[in-house]
């Protein structure tokens, strides 16, 4: 399991909105002086916000961690880009074997990669679920 660790944006009905809470440049810390760490700020990506599967009652501000199966990484990598790829190499070929030339193996290409880009779209997209949260108050606890 891939686990990250994010904030509650806000609550919906079927599910949390979360935002990945991004770890200092070499992930190690997040002190104030780092230097990694303000270089890092510099560079930025604009914060992107996922709807995720929950079962806790959470609000906003809440720190937790969700995660995502492993293998559906991949998978989703092949079916967004080997799948249309291999319809334009698919339809270049076909195109060629019917009508020899360039133009034809053009065409047979892009109604492939349309074709596969088509179908990657209609796919189930992969939503993260919230494993933990991750503001447990440890002091609380005993030893037992």
């Amino acid at each position: 399991m891939l686990e990250q660790t994010a904030e509650v944006i806000n609550t919906a009905s079927d599910g949390i909105w979360v935002r990945a809470v991004e770890p200092s440049g070499c992930g190690t810390c997040g002190g104030q002086g780092c230097a990694s760490r303000r270089i890092a700020e510099l560079f930025q990506r604009k914060p992107r916000h996922f709807l995720v599967d929950c079962d806790l009652s959470l609000s906003p501000g809440d720190r937790i961690v969700v995660g995502i199966v492993r293998g559906s990484v991949l998978k989703s990598a092949l079916r967004v880009y080997g799948l249309p790829l291999g319809l334009m190499l698919t339809g270049a070929l076909l195109a060629q074997a019917v009508q020899p030339g360039d133009g034809p193996a053009l065409v047979g290409m892009l109604l492939g990669g349309m074709a596969g880009w088509l179908v990657a779209r209609g796919g189930r997209p992969v939503r993260p679920v919230v494993l933990r949260r991750e503001d447990v108050n440890l002091l609380h606890m005993k030893k037992g």
